[in-house]
């Protein structure tokens, strides 16, 4: 089974601000970690791998710096990294990045799964997992916290805000795992080094043959207006002592803020 798993290379929430000119993410002085549900993509990706045997792929597209996302998780266990990597790319928004990815899978070949995490901490939109089974024209199955291959189909639980649904769908297909879907394993320094000597492929806007108008800030059709920070609410407060608690009991029953139940 061919299976790619699309991860992203994020910055330390903490450690981000936002560019008042561009209005765009700084992420420059920020520590790079693999995106929190990307990991746990990657985990049920290998789960499968383990069950019915393949071979695994990572794409990621960003900055050179991703390269160390990629070699941590063929350090658990993905085969084949590649790092979709160019100036040209920068700044794309959730449509352009997933035409971009969509575009590189497709070169890739032949697949049967693809999985992503459900959304990612930088943005949360969870645009990009669908936005590329849409450009591919291939069924998604999202939400998933578990999912299995049973003959020729996978089995995919989904939760919902009002319970579990279980679903099946043939190959090819697009999976988005939720971030509880289950506990990412750790990489092992031998898989680590192993990646390291095998290296890493990295693919940039020649390799893709994409139009530049396609792909980037150009490509992307959502634009910041402006920021604006709300303004704090000012809330007042005042010390109750006990004594006078039953007069703010029928202060708030004569205002309607509380009702003191019956008829």
């Amino acid at each position: 089974m061919k299976i790619v798993v699309m991860i992203k290379q994020v910055p330390d929430a903490e450690e981000i601000f936002i560019d008042p000119v561009k209005f765009t993410l700084n992420r420059s002085q920020a520590r790079g970690i693999i995106n929190p549900s990307d990991e746990n993509a990657l985990e049920a990706a290998l789960r499968i791998k383990e069950a019915v045997g393949g071979e695994i792929t990572i794409i990621s597209m960003g900055p050179p710096q991703a390269e160390n996302a990629i070699i941590e998780c063929m350090g658990r266990g993905a085969d084949r990294g590649i790092l979709i990597t160019d100036r040209v790319f920068a700044a794309a928004d959730t449509y352009a990045t997933s035409l971009t990815l969509a575009a590189a899978i497709k070169k890739l070949g032949e697949f049967d799964l693809i999985f992503a995490g459900e959304s990612t901490t930088d943005s949360g939109t969870g645009h990009v997992g669908p936005g590329v089974a849409e450009f591919l024209g291939i069924d998604q199955v999202t939400y998933t916290i578990n999912t299995k291959i049973e003959g020729e189909m996978l089995i995919g639980e989904r939760e919902l805000e009002d319970g579990i649904e279980v679903v099946s769908a043939r190959p090819p297909l697009l999976v988005t795992v939720m971030i509880n879907a289950n506990i990412p394993r750790h990489s092992s320094l031998r898989k680590k080094v192993d990646a390291i000597r095998k290296g890493i492929e990295k693919w940039d806007h020649d390799t893709l043959s994409l139009p530049p108008d396609w792909v980037g800030l150009k490509g992307s059709p959502t634009l910041v207006g402006a920021l604006k920070i709300p303004e704090e609410r000012k809330r007042a407060s005042k010390i109750i002592k006990l004594e006078e608690i039953p007069d703010l009991v029928n202060e708030l029953v004569k205002n309607g803020v509380i009702s003191t139940g019956g008829d």
